[in-house]
């Protein structure tokens, strides 16, 4: 039964249970005591332990992203989730659960914006806060009242996604920029990134222990590479070309027995900043060639133009090679007809051949 009585705040209710803690609640008048009293005892009959418990009042959100933050972010591959995670608790840390409402979301959705903000950046703000919300009901069992808030709103209109192939020629000037690289190994990261379509990381993790060349009498080499982790937390193996195979041949071995000595996050050793000064001497030549042959370069040549395209334009290639869609999912391990497709994309001119 419930038990109610008057407070210098106000009217205080009491529900308490056998074998369940005691809550409470205090309302500025009596009757507004007595109907929650009702609700909550109507909850507790429906078997509804999680409305006498009212955890989601009682834990912040705060709360929760510590506890994501020192339980799930480190198992991730991506430790860019806990940045985002801890934005998001930052923003909401002194609500409880159940005091963040779907307009308070869609408010900072539009704030981040106003600051700048990508629609994608935005995106993974959003799916941070989702991730606490989720994390407190699979995790810590906390019932959610109106449900996890993110989910109610709409999220940022997504741009239109990236479709860039390398242009002809483009590839030619990449590999006579390498000529000019300090580092070893700038050249073949490009040709195996064509030929293969693996992401940077997965080249940046191959190690001569996974890889088996093989190289029969009388025909070109050809081999595989073995990726046991991959962005989407599966292994997979990569056929190897017999131009993949001779960029591999043509590198040193190293001590450590990995195939290149880049990083893909960090400031020292990244490969960010070796691709970008690549990409500029590539444009140099380009510059001078023109100049020689008394042309007007062409702006978009070598323009706008990320190590990530360089996927895009394996993909595509591995569908113009003739492969089937199971043969090309194998090759960049796409699990989705859907995100395979984002990937693709095949020459009006080399379909229009292949018509006849």
């Amino acid at each position: 039964m419930a038990h109610i009585e008057q407070r210098p705040a106000g009217w205080r209710a009491q529900i308490r249970r056998k074998g369940a803690p005691s809550i409470s609640r205090t309302f500025d008048l009596k009757a507004d005591a007595e109907a929650w009293a009702r609700e909550i005892e109507r909850e507790y009959q429906r078997g509804n332990i999680a409305a006498l418990r009212n955890d989601a009042g009682r834990v912040t959100i705060g709360e929760v992203g510590k506890l994501y933050l020192e339980k799930v972010v480190p198992k991730k591959k991506d430790h860019s989730a806990g940045t985002y995670a801890a934005k998001a608790r930052d923003k909401f840390g002194a609500f409880f659960l159940a005091n963040v409402r779907s307009i308070d979301v869609a408010a900072w959705r539009d704030d981040l914006l106003d600051e700048g903000y990508s629609p994608q950046t935005v995106v993974h703000h959003l799916n941070a806060l989702s991730a606490l919300f989720g994390y407190a009901e699979r995790e810590m069992s906390i019932a959610l009242p109106s449900g996890n808030p993110v989910k109610a709103i709409a999220k940022p209109k997504q741009p239109k996604a990236r479709d860039r192939r390398l242009r002809a020629g483009e590839l030619d000037y990449l590999l006579r920029a390498t000529d000019g690289a300090r580092a070893v190994g700038v050249r073949e990261i490009i040709i195996l990134a064509v030929e293969t379509s693996m992401r940077l990381g997965e080249l940046l993790s191959l190690e001569w222990s996974r890889i088996d060349i093989e190289k029969p009498k009388g025909s070109a080499a050809f081999g595989t590479a073995h990726l046991p982790d991959t962005k989407n937390e599966t292994s997979r193996t990569v056929a190897l070309s017999s131009a993949a195979v001779a960029a591999l041949q043509a590198l040193p071995r190293r001590i450590d027995g990995k195939v290149f000595h880049w990083k893909q996050n960090h400031e020292n050793g990244s490969f960010e900043k070796v691709w970008q000064r690549n990409l500029a001497r590539a444009r140099v030549l380009y510059r001078k060639d023109c100049e020689k042959a008394a042309k007007k370069p062409d702006s978009a040549f070598l323009a706008d133009l990320r190590f990530h395209d360089l996927r895009h334009e394996a993909t595509s290639r591995l569908f113009e090679k003739g492969l089937g869609v199971m043969d090309v999912a194998s090759m960049t391990g796409h699990k989705t007809l859907e995100m395979l497709k984002r990937y693709t994309h095949i020459e009006a001119k080399k379909l229009a051949k292949k018509l006849g």
